[in-house]
Order: C-alpha cells, then sequence, then structure tokens
C-alpha cells in the first residue's frame, strides 16, 4: 500500500470545467445513478409542469400555510401545500429550488424518505447557491441511507463528488478515493480536541477547538509526525472500504449509531452556539466576579516539574541512567523539559494517560533520575523530577482561562435550563408510556441533568410544601 503513495509530490486539484456545464453533467449523473440502481426518478427532468398561475394573494396565502404546517409538525401536509403552491405559483428558478428542497425536508421528517429523495435531487437542475446546494445533497444522501440504499448513496456521493471541485492537495489514493491535506488534518485536529477534553483543559468549546487546530498544525510541520498522521488518515479509508464490502454500512448496529451520534452532534452544538453567544457578552467583571465567588476552586494541585528523554529500548534507557548519575557524563544525555507538572489524577504532560508514568514522577525525589527505564508508548522513557511544586492559590490571572472554563461551564447549565423552558413550547411531545404520561412536566432538552435530590425539591414546591434541606 505504501508504495503506491506519493508523499512528496502531492497532487494538485483538478482542473474543472465550466460551473454550468459542471452542474448539469452532474445532475445527469445522479438522475443515471438512480435510474440505474432502480430508485426511481423525478418527474419531468426537474422541471414539474406549471398549472393555472394562482392571484398574488392566493400564493402567498398557500405558502403561509404550508410554513404554518411545518411549524406544527404536519410535514405531510406540509409538503403537500408546497406542491400546490410551486406548480401555480410564477417563481424564479433559485424559488423553486428552495421549494422543491423544503418539499424534500417535509417528506424526511415524515418518514417518505424515497419521494423525499425525488423531490431533493431535482434541487441539481437549478442554479442555486453553493451551500444551499450543499445542504440539499446531504440530506439526500440521509434519506438514501434511511431508506437503506447504501449503495446507492455511495453512488451518489461518488456523482457529487465529481461534480465538485477538488478541495485541497490530494496526497493519498486508495482506490477511486483521493485523500486531501486538508481532510488529514481535520483528522488529527479532531483527535487533539478529543484529547484535550480527556485531560479536562479549561476552555470553552471555541477554545478548545483553536488550541487543537494550533497543535495539530505544529506536529504537521514535523515530517515523522505528519507522515504517521497521513498513514493513519489512509489506514482509516482502508478499513472503511474493506467495511463497505462486508456490508457493514447496511448493518442495523451501524444505522443506529450513526442516528445516535447525529443526534447527539446536533443537539450540542444548539447547546453550544448558546453558550458561545452567552461568553461574548461576558467581560473582564463578570469572570472577576465569578472568581471572587468560587475562589476555592482555582488552586494549583502539587506536583512534579520534570524533564524526560524516550530511548527505543531497555538498554539503551539503562544506559542513559547510568550517565545521568554521574555527574561527569550527565551533561551527554538531553532531556526534554515537560510542557506541564505531573499531577496526581491527570494525564501526564506531553506523554498522555498512564497510571504508571504518573506514579513514577511523582514518587522522584527533586533532582532525582529513575532508577529504571519505564516502557510507555512503544519506547523506554527515563526521567528526572526538576521542581517539587505544592499546592497554592492561583491569582485571578494565572487562573484566567480556568475561570472561564468554569463559568462557561455554568453558562451551559443556564443555556439548558433557558432551552428546556423555549423549546418544550415549540415542538410538540406526546408521551406514550403509561408511567410518564403522569408527569406534569415534560422532558426538554436539559432533562436528565438534575439530582434525584433536586427533582424531589422541585416536586414537593409544586405540591405546596416547602423543600427539604
Amino acid at each position: 500500500m505504501a508504495s503506491s503513495l506519493d508523499l512528496s509530490l502531492p497532487e494538485p486539484p483538478r482542473q474543472r470545467g465550466r460551473g454550468g456545464l459542471v452542474q448539469w453533467l452532474t445532475f445527469l449523473g445522479v438522475l443515471a445513478v438512480l435510474a440505474a440502481l432502480g430508485f426511481g426518478l423525478p418527474r419531468g427532468g426537474g422541471r414539474p409542469a406549471r398549472g393555472l398561475a394562482k392571484s398574488p394573494e392566493e400564493a402567498l396565502r398557500l405558502k403561509s400555510l404550508a410554513t404554518d404546517l411545518e411549524k406544527r409538525t404536519l410535514y405531510v401536509q406540509a409538503e403537500q401545500v408546497w406542491a400546490e403552491y410551486m406548480e401555480s405559483s410564477e417563481l424564479t428558478p433559485e424559488e423553486r429550488a428552495e421549494v422543491l428542497y423544503r418539499r424534500g425536508k417535509c417528506l424526511a421528517e415524515g418518514g417518505r424518505h424515497a419521494e423525499a429523495a425525488r423531490r431533493l435531487s431535482e434541487v441539481e437542475g437549478f442554479p442555486v447557491p453553493r451551500e444551499e446546494k450543499r445542504k440539499a445533497r446531504q440530506l439526500l444522501l440521509e434519506c438514501l441511507a434511511a431508506h437503506g440504499k447504501q449503495d446507492v448513496r455511495d453512488s451518489v456521493a461518488r456523482a457529487f463528488a465529481i461534480g465538485e471541485e477538488e478541495k485541497g492537495t490530494v496526497v493519498a489514493r486508495v482506490g477511486s478515493d483521493g485523500i486531501t491535506k486538508e481532510e488529514v488534518r481535520a483528522d488529527l485536529v479532531s483527535s487533539l480536541e478529543r484529547m484535550l477534553k480527556l485531560q479536562g483543559a479549561p476552555m470553552t468549546p471555541a477554545e478548545l477547538a483553536a488550541k487543537a487546530a494550533e497543535l495539530a498544525d505544529q506536529e504537521l510541520k514535523e515530517p515523522e509526525r505528519a507522515k504517521a498522521a497521513l498513514m493513519r488518515a489512509v489506514s482509516q479509508r482502508v478499513l472503511y472500504r474493506e467495511g463497505l464490502e462486508r456490508g457493514f454500512a447496511d448493518d442495523p448496529d451501524t444505522h443506529g449509531a450513526v442516528a445516535r451520534f447525529r443526534r447527539e452532534l446536533i443537539a450540542n452544538r444548539v447547546v453550544e452556539a448558546e453558550v458561545e453567544g452567552a461568553m461574548k457578552a461576558l467581560g473582564p467583571t463578570e469572570l472577576k466576579n465569578h472568581y471572587e465567588a468560587h475562589v476555592e476552586r482555582f488552586t494549583e494541585k502539587p506536583g512534579v516539574e520534570f524533564s524526560y528523554a524516550p530511548f527505543p529500548g531497555a538498554a539503551e534507557a539503562e544506559g542513559a541512567i547510568a550517565k545521568l548519575k554521574d555527574p561527569g557524563t550527565a551533561a551527554e544525555v538531553k532531556l526534554k523539559r515537560a510542557s506541564g507538572a505531573a499531577v496526581p489524577g491527570e494525564p501526564v504532560p506531553d506523554l498522555g494517560p498512564s497510571a504508571e508514568v504518573a506514579a513514577h514522577v511523582l514518587a522522584l525525589a527533586e533532582g532525582e533520575v529513575s532508577s529504571r527505564p519505564i516502557e510507555h508508548a512503544a519506547a523506554f522513557y527515563v526521567f528526572r523530577a526538576e521542581k517539587k511544586r505544592p499546592e497554592r492559590q492561583l491569582a485571578f490571572e494565572e487562573a484566567e482561562p480556568r475561570v472561564r472554563a468554569d463559568l462557561a461551564a455554568a453558562k451551559r447549565e443556564e443555556a439548558l435550563q433557558g432551552l428546556q423552558a423555549l423549546l418544550s413550547e415549540k415542538f410538540r411531545v406526546e408521551l406514550l408510556d403509561p408511567a410518564a404520561a403522569g408527569k406534569e412536566e415534560l422532558p426538554g432538552p436539559g432533562a436528565g441533568t438534575e439530582s434525584g435530590a433536586e427533582a424531589k425539591a422541585k416536586e414537593e414546591t409544586k405540591a405546596g410544601a416547602a423543600p427539604k434541606p
């Protein structure tokens, strides 16, 4: 596999034809794929016949009615009204494409994915902005997957890829699939962001994303680490292709996991958007007030500042230990100062989670060198404790990143409560479980976040009794 990759001379983006020709070739390609795989064609080649034009007042009434039905989650009825509006109104191509998208979205929400796919495929025949076409394409692919037509979905996705300008620089290929430098970077950023979250980095979501991007760019500047990131992307793509051939894409477990991930991701993005909006409105005064109200939270835990060196084998590491313990040869061993201190219960700076490494470093006296090599992540490490750090109270200036992150967590809880109140009115909720149907409050976005004691106190307050302390 590695022999087919040219890492030193990445392939530049391929030149495409003119936008109008590419658009129609893509549209025809999608129709051909749908027809060849027996999924059905959009009627009229994406140009439904118009009926008799209605008066502007009647057209406005239909549009208002369709929008209202959507808000009331009567999606199938809304699609029917949108169809009547579309066929009896004089609309521009852009407006017709927008109505087709809304019809497809209504049908998808109503569970009629095959019809939704036909409507959404018609959007390809209209000159609409790139973002609007991207939304229609994404929903079309989701409908095909939900309908159990994974083979059709993959074929249509490839047809879209042919019609899209290739973004970025291709650095590897797996079969006909290109992997770009930008995709490798995006994978690395995602991985580093997850690592920072596991380490409990005191940052807001936006700060986490920015820090992960900064670390990824630093890593990709080092040739060996950049190559390792590329090979991880290649390995993942190879396994993905093998999974498709084994039928895992159509597996019910896969569909369920993807649906759950999508729901959680979209729900979390709503909450994080609210938090980001709230955090932008905060200034130094609010941060300082939060620090002073919860000053006990912002302390520096006791730890050990240390240096380390990795070796490929135990013998080399033992030789380095011997040199470090001899003042005459200690300077021959190049140790790297860790970016932070080892702290009980937290990942080891630069090395990640490792209970053995953390315990070893924390047990060293100040200035002491490892008495034996410590194996970690396919290497043998030697450590030296540089400074023992006691617990201390952080000043506001030192603690500001942690104060901001702590306040963001509080704002997240506030956002959940606010969204629960707002969205429980916007979306109709019907409880079908007899055990839950008797509850007066319907669950909202923040359901499940209260403790049992908080829920009991709320019930006592609603019943007229004073909550117990």
